[in-house]
C-alpha cells in the first residue's frame, strides 16, 4: 500500500543518521486550498504533504507544501513549481512538479491518470516536453517514487 512505502522511505531516512528537513505536515485545509489552485492531488502525495509538508534528503529534495502556504514564491513549493512549470510549458495542465534533477528533467504527478485506488504515476519530462510532450512513466505513484529515489540516496552514502 502507498503508505506504508512513504513510512517505509521515513525508517530508511531515520536508519540512516543523515540529516531530514521538513517544513512539517500540513493542514487538511491547506491541502484542499491546493487542490483548488493545482487539480485533484493523489492519496499518497496527500499523506505525504500532511507528515512532511516539503521534504529534503540527502541531494534530493521534494516540493510540498512549505510554511509560506498558499503564498511561497520559491523552491520548494509545489505550487510555485507547478504553476511556473505550467506556464514555460515545461509540463502540462494534467502535472504536479513534484521535483527536478538539476540537469533539465522535471519530475511530475499525472493526475490526468488517477486510478480507482487513488493513485497516479510519476512521470519524467525533459526540457523539450514543450516542443514534443514526450514523458516517461518512471514509477506507478508517488509513494513508489519517494521510496525509489530515498534508497538510491541511501545506497550512494
Amino acid at each position: 500500500m502507498s503508505i506504508e512505502k512513504i513510512e517505509k522511505a521515513g525508517w530508511i531516512m531515520e536508519k540512516s543518521g543523515e540529516e531530514i528537513l521538513s517544513c512539517g505536515g500540513a493542514s487538511d485545509e491547506l491541502i484542499t486550498a491546493t487542490e483548488r489552485l493545482l487539480g485533484e492531488l493523489p492519496d499518497d502525495y496527500k499523506y505525504f504533504l500532511k507528515k512532511y509538508g516539503a521534504l529534503s534528503f540527502e541531494a534530493e529534495e521534494f516540493y510540498g507544501i512549505t510554511k509560506s502556504g498558499l503564498e511561497g514564491q520559491s523552491v520548494p513549493c509545489v505550487i510555485f513549481c507547478t504553476q511556473v512549470a505550467r506556464e514555460r510549458g515545461d509540463i502540462s495542465k494534467d502535472m504536479i512538479k513534484i521535483k527536478s534533477s538539476g540537469y533539465g528533467q522535471s519530475f511530475s504527478i499525472d493526475i490526468s491518470q488517477i486510478n480507482k485506488d487513488g493513485a497516479a504515476p510519476v512521470v519524467e519530462t525533459e526540457i523539450s516536453y514543450k516542443h514534443d510532450g514526450n514523458k516517461s512513466v518512471i514509477a506507478n505513484s508517488f509513494s513508489e517514487f519517494l521510496l525509489a529515489e530515498i534508497q538510491n540516496s541511501v545506497d550512494e552514502l
